[in-house]
């Protein structure tokens, strides 16, 4: 039956050509990822035992292994009664021969067939030596040989010294990397007579596992054209799978971004966390399909593979930031702390870190399936943490700063603090600065540097605010109403329920320039600025008002001009007094004297002398 039914009638409309040549683009798609039948019984009773390794006990011994695995697969391919997925025991049985050792372990299994079928074409161009001629175990064990080359090439098996294949003889990795270029110096040769053609063709652009020799003869010649050592329906699938990939990624992060922003709070956005996982298995899809099922070969797929790490794992590194941050909040959230408070920003901090810690161990790891050794990635990033910590070390200071502000704990968000030339009240702590608002509005970025070294006065960790002030009273205020003034002070202190009734003090402080200085010191149980202000503002109407009933007068900064005396007005000559008796006066307010009122006249007791 023809594989291409042909269409009756009138041609199809321009408008049906398009979805013709798109639907026909996707079954090119599909052709290639549809399912391969397993195994038949029948075809693992009449295989060789597949769990026995391949003999490479010598140079004649690894040459057979490979030969006769490649001929076995030559032979199936070449029975349409067989599936092709029957090719993939010996294929895989004959990259055993060869030393893959300095390939990463996730392109071994691409690159040692594929290896393993190059050399196969060049052998079968070239040709072998007598089997005779190969060395065997005998000769191996009576010459000591190390190492065999086919004669007129630079193939060469030799004995593993050093890992878990010591002992055995294998083709050198230094063989393999030369065999691409050694395949195109011969690929104009013609095939032995012995040779078995088209496996390396037939490998490449076959779909799936194993390799048929007639698959690529159901398309058009067109489809099968080689480009890159891919064919042309390779390149076209591949294209479809990733940008349709491209497509899907990209419209479930649109989805769980939007999903996000419905959201108010922040602690329960997973949209983006679940967009990434779909994407984090879509890539992995994509890989699957496109090494697997389209089959990709050579260096396409090794590029491939390592752009699939690349893209997969920062999808990963992001998908772990976002999933401990969102932990944090959740956190945050159900023990009810203060979104911006020293214990949020601690917790948060702790994850950030968590997530450094992961995101290190995803590049080791990723930097290991491409092929770099975990010791060299170590070593770089720990010289590259050095470059980083010297070329950032005021960031770094900034960072220690802040962790320092969070164990230390010297101020919360809220507190009104005075640092160095800073005062306001601490509005946010990051992990860079600090940032206060001042009391003219405007806002200070304190570096954590800076914070970390300062002398911090936190006026809101006070329990109690001092109130300090001076009161001057005119020096025409009689004595006895100077300390009845004070006592009536001493009751406004303590008639306000929001002061302290010990440790205040109003006494007379000093004789100043402008009149009697009394000083009030007290302190007010408060809870904050605002409220200290009002109860400040009360207690100082209070002494207004005991002013004006005791009639004390308060003195102003003025200065008064005496003249003492002019030519009109002379000078009033002084009442002399004899010596005695300003002696006598004098007497008179010491011990004992008549006129002495050492602890004043009794109106006023000081309020620390008071039982």
């Amino acid at each position: 039956m023809d594989a291409r039914p042909g269409i009756t009638g009138r041609a199809p409309s321009t408008r049906w050509r398009g979805t013709l040549g798109l639907i026909a683009l996707l079954g090119l798609v599909w052709l290639p990822v549809a399912p391969v039948p397993a195994n038949p019984p029948a075809a693992i009773a009449s295989a060789a035992n597949p769990l026995r390794p391949p003999d490479t006990s010598s140079p004649r011994a690894t040459l057979q292994s490979l030969l006769t695995n490649l001929e076995r697969v030559h032979a199936i391919a070449l029975d349409p009664a067989r599936p092709r997925n029957d090719t993939l025991v010996p294929l895989q049985r004959a990259a055993r021969t060869l030393n893959l050792s300095e390939i990463p372990e996730r392109l071994a299994a691409n690159i040692g067939i594929e290896r393993a079928l190059l050399l196969k074409e060049i052998i079968d161009r070239v040709g072998l030596p007598a089997l005779a001629e190969v060395p065997d175990a005998r000769s191996v064990e009576r010459h000591d040989l190390t190492r065999w080359r086919i004669p007129n090439t630079e193939i060469i098996i030799a004995r593993v010294e050093s890992g878990p294949r010591a002992g055995e003889f294998l083709f050198t990795p230094g063989t393999l990397d030369r065999l691409e270029d050694d395949y195109d110096r011969v690929a104009a040769l013609p095939y032995l007579p012995e040779a078995t053609p088209g496996l390396y063709d037939a490998y490449i652009s076959t779909p799936g596992r194993g390799l048929s020799l007639d698959w690529g003869r159901t398309l058009p010649d067109w489809l099968t054209r080689q480009w890159l050592g891919q064919t042309l329906w390779q390149w076209l699938a591949t294209g479809v799978a990733l940008g349709l990939g491209a497509l899907l990624a990209s419209a479930l992060l649109r989805a769980g971004r939007r999903a996000d922003q419905r959201r108010t709070d922040t602690s329960r956005r997973g949209g983006t966390i679940l967009a990434l996982g779909a994407v984090a298995l879509l890539l992995q899809g994509l890989e699957y399909l496109i090494d697997v099922q389209i089959n990709l070969t050579g260096a396409v797929v090794i590029t491939v593979k390592q752009g699939f790490v690349l893209v997969l794992y920062t999808v990963l590194a992001w998908l772990v930031a976002l999933l401990l941050n969102q932990s944090a909040e959740a956190i945050i959230r159900s023990r009810r702390l203060r979104p911006r408070g020293i214990d949020s920003q601690l917790l948060r901090l702790g994850f950030r870190l968590l997530s450094i810690i992961a995101i290190a161990a995803l590049v080791i790891d990723g930097a290991q399936r491409i092929g770099l050794p975990a010791y060299s990635v170590i070593t770089g990033l720990g010289v590259g943490g050095l470059a980083v910590a010297l070329a950032a070390r005021e960031t770094l200071a900034n960072l220690f700063g802040s962790l320092a502000i969070m164990f230390d704990r010297p101020f919360r968000i809220g507190d009104w603090i005075k640092m160095g030339n800073y005062e306001g009240t601490v509005e946010d702590i990051g992990f860079r600065s600090t940032r206060i608002r001042t009391f003219y509005d405007s806002v200070l970025a304190v570096p954590n540097a800076y914070t970390m070294n300062a002398t911090i006065d936190n006026m809101g960790k006070r329990d109690h605010r001092r109130v300090y002030t001076t009161i001057d009273l005119r020096y025409d205020t009689p004595p006895e109403r100077v300390e009845a003034f004070l006592e009536g002070i001493k009751g406004v202190i303590r008639a306000n329920p929001a002061t302290r009734k010990d440790g205040f003090h109003v006494v007379v402080s000093d004789l100043g320039a402008h009149g009697i200085t009394v000083m009030l010191y007290f302190f007010l149980t408060v809870p904050d600025w605002a409220t200290e202000l009002v109860e400040r503002q009360r207690v100082l109407l209070e002494v207004v008002r005991l002013a004006e009933q005791l009639g004390v007068a308060f003195a102003f900064p003025t200065q008064t001009l005496e003249i003492d005396a002019t030519p009109e007005r002379p000078r009033a000559p002084a009442t002399p007094l004899p010596a005695e008796q300003l002696v006598e006066i004098a007497r008179d307010f010491g011990p004992g004297g008549r006129q002495g009122r050492p602890r004043g006249l009794g109106l006023h007791t000081p309020p620390h002398e008071e039982t």
